[in-house]
């Protein structure tokens, strides 16, 4: 065994022994931060014992699924390990989705438990029949009621196999309902190990969070491979440039995960030159290419950004780039990590060389073998245990991998993925609307806009008359922040729409005149660096 999977713990155990291992030998470092209060490794795994403990009290049983909706708090971190510690499953969600998406959510995986915000309160009493409700303020130190320590929990429950299902983590799927990969305890464990062989993780590491804690990248990532290195994980209720910034300079923060449009907000802040950065070493950058202008400033303000590529079907990241390539090899997205084959395949799926470009393919223990569907588990890889990205990519001659782009249509904007059939689902009930359809296009801060190309009547419905048909009906970052009103969409002779056309389409409407209605095009997003991520 690696040195790296030797930190994660004994192969086919629960995705948690890293976190009691280091209570065992490190139990008075300090793990966890968040908001003036902090938690010693002991006393972290204390609390998610007892948190568990009264889950079970109150019927939460192996097997069962538990969706976890709401805003970053330690009592999701805790809620998280006590969930899969009883060997139930837990749906993590963002926590913009609306009352109708979370009701999608529930539909799809028949959670046995809710636990979070309290924006479920809201549901028809149809959804919310035979579920149980725990809020975040129940999960409070203060307000479990005394039970015995987590070794004697321990005890009492055996501890899920490595095989058995840890996390139902969704994705943007392409009917307009999300993909929900089934992720085990040895998918997220064997993750962890490739991470640590590759990232410059050390017990001396103040790691700091401020994205939300649904991406498989925050619950399976950073603070996973901080902890099993026995360092500190600083938690931030959101992203804010301040904010963050203040943190780096309270805690002594040292690495950090961002999205690009994090690094761009950062990059561009006033305080970015001053001496309230100085200890932060290193950015883990994901969620789509790093902007370089964003990365050329942090490398001249001396702060490493550590380009990667993962997806949430590969247990997060699948390369990371050697910190020294970044400044003279920015497109780079580094080599794969140990446990993961990489093939960048043709048509037929045979293996390309060097330098052509193809399809994306990945295989390895890290890699998620199943959906979750309400049918029942259903294959994510081939016979041969391929799974098929969908995205594009080219290898050079040393393995580096470039992403070129994706087969998929799903739009990532500000590092969350965005599916345009839900988009398009959400509106086309829109007065004055006769067909739509939603693409991405390019932006320099965000990565991609979501953007409405819209066929109606005169004088057309305009961007707020979309926000105000969206409100409620979905997560703010799934939003329209461009649109363009066309006589028809580009569909072939079949009828079938034409995507690869909308680019071209909206390429010849770029600069429309002011107030000309017809064809508009509105290039400022609305959303503030406080809504995004």
């Amino acid at each position: 065994m690696t040195t790296s999977a030797a930190a994660t713990g004994p192969a086919g155990t629960w995705f948690g022994t890293h976190l009691t291992s280091a209570a065992a030998e490190a139990g008075s470092r300090v793990a966890l931060v968040y908001q003036g209060s902090s938690w010693t490794y002991a006393e972290l795994t204390q609390w998610i014992g007892r948190a568990g403990r009264s889950l079970a009290a109150r019927g939460v049983r192996r097997g069962d699924r538990v969706i976890m909706a709401g805003a970053p708090r330690p009592e999701a971190i805790t809620a998280m390990f006590a969930v899969i510690r009883l060997g139930a499953i837990l749906i993590p969600v963002h926590p913009q989705l609306t009352v109708g998406e979370l009701a999608v959510v529930s539909e799809e995986t028949s959670p046995r438990a809710v636990i979070g915000d309290e924006a479920w309160q809201q549901w028809p009493d149809s959804n919310r029949a035979g579920i149980l409700h725990v809020t975040w303020d129940e999960l409070t130190p203060t307000a479990l009621p005394a039970q015995e320590d987590l070794a004697r929990q321990e005890q009492s429950v055996d501890a899920p196999a490595g095989t058995e299902l840890a996390i139902i983590a969704l994705t943007s799927g392409t009917s307009g309902r999300p993909k929900a990969a089934a992720l085990t305890h040895d998918n997220l464990r064997w993750g962890m190990a490739n991470a640590l062989s590759r990232l410059p993780v050390g017990s001396d590491d103040v790691t700091l969070i401020a994205t939300p804690l649904a991406h498989v990248a925050v619950l399976a990532g950073l603070p996973q491979y901080t902890w099993a290195r026995h360092g500190t994980v600083v938690l931030a209720p959101r992203f804010q440039p301040d904010l963050f910034i203040d943190l780096v300079r309270d805690h002594g923060v040292t690495a950090a995960f961002a999205v690009p449009a994090m690094l761009a907000l950062l990059a561009g802040h006033p305080r970015f030159d001053t001496p309230d950065l100085d200890s932060l070493r290193w950015v883990l950058a994901g969620g789509a290419p790093a902007l370089s202008p964003a990365t050329t400033r942090f490398l001249g303000r001396g702060i490493g950004v550590i380009n990667s590529y993962g997806l949430t079907e590969a247990s997060a990241g699948v390369t990371y780039a050697a910190p020294d390539e970044v400044a003279s090899l920015p497109a780079s997205a580094g080599r794969p990590v140990p446990h993961v084959e990489l093939r960048i395949a043709d048509e037929s799926g045979l293996p390309v060389p060097a330098g052509q470009a193809g399809e994306i393919w990945l295989r390895g223990p890290s890699v998620a073998s199943w959906y979750w569907t309400r049918a029942g588990l259903h294959p994510a890889t081939d016979a041969d245990g391929w799974f098929r990205t969908g995205d594009r990519g080219r290898r050079d001659p040393d393995g580096r991998l470039e992403v070129i782009g994706r087969a998929k249509d799903t739009i990532i904007t500000g590092g969350e993925n965005v599916d345009p059939a839900e988009v398009e689902n959400a509106l086309t009930d829109l007065p004055g609307l006769r067909e739509v359809a939603v693409c991405g296009t390019p932006d320099p801060l965000w990565g991609e806009l979501v953007t409405a190309v819209i066929v109606g009547g005169p004088p057309g419905p305009s961007l707020d008359d979309i926000r105000a048909h969206l409100e409620g009906r979905l997560a703010k970052h799934k939003w329209p922040r461009r649109f363009m009103i066309v006589d028809a969409l580009p569909r072939g002779a079949t009828g079938k729409l034409q995507r690869r056309q909308l680019a071209s389409l909206l390429g010849h409407h770029r600069n429309p005149q002011p107030g000309a209605g017809r064809t508009g095009d509105n290039p400022t997003p609305t959303r503030t660096p406080e809504e995004r991520p």
